[in-house]
């Protein structure tokens, strides 16, 4: 029996743990060739979308080890690191990293060709969550295979023992590593830190061998793991930072403002989401020349080459006039509700009706609210003026309708604070857009508040009952938004389906608004208990319940056509399909074509963040007994 180990992703991380765990079993492993033209190629006929170029070669790898004969292909998915940079809670890998073993089992080739099929191993690790829950899954793994698994907690030890061995010999390697920088900064000389991922580092085929580039020119290159990144911490300045190798950025940018003889090049890859926002954090905190290199398997070696040589001039005349003129360092400000409550006027991102459910409730509990106006410029050239990189939808059309209001005569930055919704522990982009947001307009000269929910068990840091309120208005919406898609495609009288949802919106929204329907704590409870507990209640409508029968009667009065139309599921990213333009109008285009359509909820994402934290709370309970994820469970 003999394991597959690809030769890509987290491999130089944790090859030195699963190597010796294997092995302890009597597994015998076996790993991909080093990158090369054929596996490059294979990935790319392989891969069956646009990721980047990392990830297309780990199909590569992963069909090399299924030619070479491998029974079983490990690919773990490693949602987290357990090694946080220096002051950080979270290590989350990136998303597609977390998600390569569902990717791969997925692809429509290596399934046609009968090389995938029961054969993938992916254990699901969360290494912060310690030794017992590793070795549970291991378990599992190894009783996969048909094989004993006594000794799985044996062989753990064995590979975590060799892992922390590997770690502090670069530890101690770093040390030497730094030192003679050191000397070499006396004598004026230039170093540059080639600031990638490891799976990327060390990769000559993957990045095109520009660490030889670099040492070609006569110059020294030092990767990011041989820096003393560790010992410093930057978690209060960009508080946010939940990818491990965003941390791992953000703190060298120190290390090159400290030395000045120390330069980056960075290395990242088209279509790379963590990076489109981690490099612009970056780059609003360096305080000197510093350069990003984009690839991916179209990038030759001529682009790179000029790239650097202009890079090698740009450092020579830096170092050459003594330039010690320092941009300024911004850091990331971001507040909660509760810091602007009856001081500040909060306004929101434009999205949908369940925006404005929102604003509503923070009227009635104290806090000036209302939603910003969605752009009238199509091409959001605002938001795409002070942003670089492949930064995702959401973020541009919230960050433009920030930077539109900016431009009134209204706008007072001491009156005014901006609302974006923000995760914190990832591993979605959307957990940055707060801190990027808050980056670019200090940068811009404005420094407006940026208000955040929290941290997930905060309630906003404003109690339980606005939340439950909160709820409420949102489900409200969306059962509105599903009277209006079921009529309006059949009624006769255009716009009468509109006329109603708007009269009903309203009618919510002033409900929601007014403070004398919010609920104290014990009513509070006795509403959630009424949810779960219906019969035990009695059967009088709640004043939203009500609303809702109100529209219902009035929609089901609405003259139809008698036609029957197919209906259309619209699933999707969460702020993309409830947002109009966003999605470019799809429904009202879908409806045009004769067709009826179902939206995918706003509460259906709600429903499953709150469903997936209550799992990962309630294994973590079974795990460690602690009454902090008793609470969160």
């Amino acid at each position: 029996m003999r394991v597959g180990i690809p030769r890509g992703l987290l491999f130089n991380d944790f090859s030195p743990l699963f190597i010796p765990f294997f092995n302890h079993l009597g597994i015998e492993t076996i790993v991909s060739d080093e990158t090369n033209r054929t596996i490059i190629n294979r990935g790319l006929e392989i891969v069956p979308a646009e990721y980047c170029f990392p990830i297309k070669v780990a199909y590569g790898h992963v069909d090399d080890l299924l030619k070479k004969g491998a029974d079983y292909i490990f690919i773990p998915h490693i949602a987290n690191t357990g090694k946080p940079t220096s002051g950080y809670k979270y290590s989350v890998a990136c998303l597609w990293t977390q998600s390569t073993p569902d990717l791969i089992k997925s692809a429509p080739k290596l399934i046609t060709e009968g090389l995938i099929q029961n054969n993938l191993l992916s254990p699901s690790l969360f290494f912060d969550w310690g030794l017992n829950h590793i070795e549970d899954q291991m378990k599992k793994t190894i009783a996969k295979m048909g094989y004993n698994t006594k000794n799985v907690r044996s062989a753990l030890k064995e590979g975590l023992v060799n892992k922390i061995k590997f770690d502090k010999q670069i530890e101690n390697k770093t040390k030497d590593i730094f030192n003679s920088i050191q000397e070499k900064c006396k004598n004026n000389e230039p170093i540059f830190l080639v600031m990638a991922r490891p799976y990327t580092a060390y990769d000559a085929n993957v990045n095109n061998d520009i660490v030889n580039k670099i040492l070609d020119a006569g110059y020294l290159a030092i990767p990011l793991e041989f820096t003393p990144i560790g010992s410093i911490d930057i978690s209060k300045q960009m508080p946010k930072m939940y990818w491990v190798q965003g941390q791992n950025k953000l703190t060298a940018i120190e290390l090159l403002n400290a030395n000045r003889n120390l330069f980056g090049i960075d290395i990242t890859y088209f279509a790379c989401g963590p990076d489109a926002q981690i490099n612009q954090q970056m780059r609003c905190r360096t305080q000197k020349p510093f350069l990003t290199i984009e690839m991916d398997e179209h990038t030759g070696d001529a682009g790179i080459d000029t790239r650097l040589q202009a890079f090698f001039n740009t450092v020579k005349s830096y170092l050459g006039i003594g330039f010690e003129q320092k941009s300024k360092v911004f850091n990331v400000k971001l507040k909660g509700l509760n810091e602007i409550k009856g001081n500040k006027i909060l306004l929101l991102p434009p999205m949908s009706k369940h925006n404005d459910a929102l604003s509503a409730v923070f009227n009635a509990y104290g806090i000036q609210s209302r939603v910003l106006e969605v752009s009238s410029d199509e091409t959001l050239e605002r938001a795409r003026s002070c942003t670089c990189g492949l930064v995702c939808t959401p973020y541009l059309h919230t960050t433009e309708a920030m930077l539109n209001f900016m431009q009134k005569p209204e706008f007072d930055q001491k009156k005014f604070a901006f609302f974006q919704a923000t995760t914190d522990c990832g591993p979605c982009r959307l957990g940055q857009y707060a801190s990027l947001e808050s980056l670019l307009f200090q940068k811009k000269g404005i420094d407006v508040d940026i208000i955040t929910g929290g941290e997930v068990d905060s309630e906003f840091n404003l109690g339980l009952s606005l939340l439950i309120k909160v709820w409420s208005g949102i489900t409200a919406v969306d059962q509105l938004e599903k009277m209006r898609m079921h009529t309006r495609p059949y009624e006769v009288n255009t716009g009468a389906s509109d006329q109603i949802y708007d009269k009903y919106v309203k009618s919510l929204l002033d409900y929601l608004a007014d403070s004398k329907t919010n609920h104290g704590k014990m009513k509070t409870l006795l509403n959630i208990g009424k949810a779960f507990f219906y019969n035990l209640f009695d059967t009088k409508l709640s004043p939203i319940e009500e609303i809702l029968r109100k529209a219902q009667s009035e929609f089901s009065e609405v003259k139809r056509t008698n036609e029957e139309k197919p209906k259309i599921g619209i699933a999707g990213e969460f702020f993309v399909r409830l947002h109009e333009q966003a999605n470019q109008y799809i429904i009202s285009k879908l409806e045009k074509k004769g067709l009826e359509t179902w939206l995918a909820p706003a509460t259906e994402y709600l429903i499953y963040s709150y469903y997936i934290n209550s799992v990962l709370a309630k294994e973590k309970f079974n795990l460690h007994r602690k009454k902090k994820y008793l609470r969160e469970w």
